[in-house]
Formats: C-alpha cells, structure tokens, sequence
C-alpha cells in the first residue's frame, strides 16, 4: 500500500529538482544528470519514475500551466464582488504575490517555445487563458464598456504585468513597480469613460 504514496513522493522530488534546474539554466540547461544530482537521487531513478528528458519537459509543462491556473484561479475566488479589477490590479502588483520559480519557468518555457511549435502552441495557450480571466474580471467591473477596449486593456495589463514580473529578479524596483500598477489602474480607469473615436 505504501509503495504509491514513495512513488508520487520521487515523482515530487524530481520535478521539484527539474523546475529548479530551469528556472536557473533554462531548459536548454535542464539535463537529467543534473536533475539527478539536484534531486539525490541515481539517475535510473529519473527514468524510471518520469521517463526520459522530453518526458520530464513535458510533465514540466503540464505542472507549469496547473500551477500557473491555480494561482489565478486563487486570486480570482478571493476577489470582493465591489471594485474587482481594482483587487485584482492591487494583487497582481503586489510582489509578495509573485512566485520568483513561477515566473524563471515561465520565461525559460517562452523562450525554448521559439524552437518548439507544440510548446509555442501550450504557452499560447496559456497566455490567452490568462488575458481571458483579466477580460472577464474588466467586463464585469465595466459591463458597458465596449468588447474592443475592454480588449484592448487586458491585453495592455497583461503585458504591464509580465514586464514587472519579468524585472522583480532586479531587486530593488519599487518606483517602477509602483508606477506599473499605476499606469494598470489608468487603463482600467480609461473603461470608465465614453468610447472616443
């Protein structure tokens, strides 16, 4: 009876040494011979509980987007149904919110996606999800405001967002940060007024 609770547990501690491998080597970077040494574990071990290396990508991937989903779908159930987006803005620039690992796999699975159509299609994939949720969340803040903005500001908060989360590794970026989130607030507000042609 044990044996599957040691299996999913390897499993765990494999990808968890993998992730750590991309997220600081990216995946051109990630080997099984390291992810052995990282995970304290003989390399055999690696095969036989996850497979080979695209198979460890692979499950990198689909954990990715779980977790990626999770996280979203965490803040969105927690929004007050007043001001949402506002929430939402704060939340997503809030760095105590962001998970520095998160955000390294999610560059290194963009970058190697210029050399693998079926990972560019999954991150795609994913990126619309994410600017999917933010519409969602504008649209019932500003139900009035057109199809067309209320596009076009998901898309301009989503790439306010990626590009802070993408700078945090810098240190010290609060003005910027504060900034971001200001200029996110002022797209959001900009649904408050009448289309201008």
């Amino acid at each position: 009876m044990a044996r599957p609770d040691v299996r999913d547990k390897r499993r765990d501690q494999i990808l968890d040494a993998f992730e750590e491998i991309v997220a600081r080597n990216g995946i051109e970077g990630a080997t099984l011979a390291r992810t052995a040494e990282v995970a304290g574990l003989a390399r055999p071990l690696i095969r036989h509980n996850i497979g080979n290396r695209e198979d460890l990508i692979a499950t990198l991937v689909e954990r990715f987007l779980e977790k990626s989903r999770d996280a979203m779908d965490g803040m969105l159930n927690e929004l007050p149904p007043e001001k949402a987006i506002h929430v939402l803005v704060d939340w997503l620039f809030d760095k105590s919110y962001s998970d520095p690992q998160l955000v390294r796999i999610s560059s290194a699975l963009i970058t190697a996606s210029a050399d693998d159509p079926r990972l560019a299609r999954k991150m795609r994939s994913w990126l619309r999800e994410f600017i999917d949720r933010i519409t969602f969340t504008l649209s019932a803040s500003y139900p009035d405001a057109g199809k067309d903005r209320v596009d076009a500001v998901a898309a301009g908060l989503t790439g306010i967002y990626f590009n802070i989360e993408s700078l945090y590794p810098l240190g010290d970026i609060q003005s910027v940060s504060q900034a971001s989130r200001n200029a996110a607030l002022l797209l959001v507000t900009s649904l408050e007024t009448k289309n201008v042609k």
